[in-house]
């Protein structure tokens, strides 16, 4: 099984720690990005690319089975990649973000999808906010095992496999059906782009091979017919955007691990956008979000408790209802990993 974590990209954290004059690089991007993580896609990008280095010798995603483990070269292969090619490394990290388009977070949206559906009784509008390349918007153009049970397109080549801890099924529905769809982002990704394929995979973490290939049949998927995702912010341009989704469907507004690169009170502000979305709808609109139990507990919808300082505490899934008389229903699903 793949390992969920990267031992790589830890060592490279931790060694970058002490070292500010390569660090200092992550400075180049977007405020809201200031994390290693963009300098680490950034020599991704290089490297997947075919520029050549001693580096890749340790990135699966280069070397294949051949990639060397972790050792006390690693360190110095990386410096010496990062200083040659210091010049293009801060021109990606300058015009690019983490925009990380995970597929396979679908099988954690699903079944809060399949509740809405089942309590609206409609069709689904989905609009996402953070979307980039909208990858999640064609949930159901993909097919899922969820524990024992299997739902979606058992015929798509996007197939998300995802175990189930504890004693409770999640409630997986059998098909969802979609009448709408759209995606809001700051800095939307084409799909039909070939920069935007070579860029999300270089936000994969090297040791997720199997990632990559669910990450190439979801852009294949989607480039046949492609999800409209549009620029602008979730704090202005949301209520123009949902005018557009049809009243006989159920307006459902989805978030991925996105709102953590909001500020608090934009994320309230989002909160009461959609409670008078669905008062001027004059029907329920949903939040369907996964995101960290600190961002959870910011929403001011008593979904979580805030974790211990200094922690952000486990992800979670969360389906959150509002009525058009004000009222917001927030319920938690589960615990989840992102």
């Amino acid at each position: 099984m793949e390992e969920q974590g990267s031992p790589l990209y830890a060592e490279l954290c931790r060694r970058l720690a002490r070292d500010p004059r390569r660090a200092s690089i992550v400075l180049g991007a977007p405020r809201a990005f200031h994390t290693p993580l963009i300098l680490l896609a950034a020599v991704h990008h290089l490297l997947l690319s075919g520029t050549d280095g001693a580096l890749g010798a340790y990135y699966g995603t280069v070397a294949g089975d051949a990639a060397r483990p972790v050792d006390e070269q690693l360190y110095p292969a990386f410096v010496a990649f990062v200083d040659e090619h210091r010049s293009e490394i801060e021109a990606l990290v300058a015009s690019h973000t983490t925009q990380t388009n995970e597929a396979r977070r679908t099988v954690v949206t699903l079944p809060a999808l399949g509740l809405v559906a089942a309590e609206s009784g409609r069709p689904l509008a989905l609009l996402e906010v953070g979307a980039s390349a909208g990858l999640n918007l064609l949930v159901d153009r993909y097919g899922f095992r969820i524990g024992s049970v299997s739902a979606g397109d058992p015929r798509s080549a996007v197939q998300v496999d995802c175990a189930v801890e504890g004693d409770l099924q999640p409630p997986v529905p059998d098909r969802l059906a979609v009448a709408w769809r759209l995606g809001l982002d700051l800095s939307p990704l084409d799909v039909r782009a070939p920069a935007t394929g070579e860029w999300l995979r270089a936000l994969v973490w090297p040791e997720h091979r199997d990632r990559m290939a669910v990450l190439a049949a979801a852009l294949s998927i989607a480039r046949q017919d492609p999800p409209r995702v549009v620029s602008g912010d979730l704090t202005t341009d949301l209520p123009s955007l949902a005018e557009a989704a049809p009243t006989a469907a159920a307006l459902v507004v989805m978030s991925t691990w996105t709102l953590a690169y909001v500020d608090a009170p934009d994320r309230g502000r989002l909160v009461d956008e959609l409670q008078q979305l669905a008062a001027a709808r004059g029907q329920d609109v949903w939040l369907v979000a996964g995101e960290g139990q600190a961002v959870m507990a910011s929403l001011g919808l008593d979904l979580a408790e805030p974790p211990p300082a200094g922690t952000g505490g486990p992800s979670m899934l969360a389906l959150c209802r509002f009525g058009t008389d004000g009222t917001a229903n927030g319920r938690l699903l589960a615990e989840c990993h992102a």
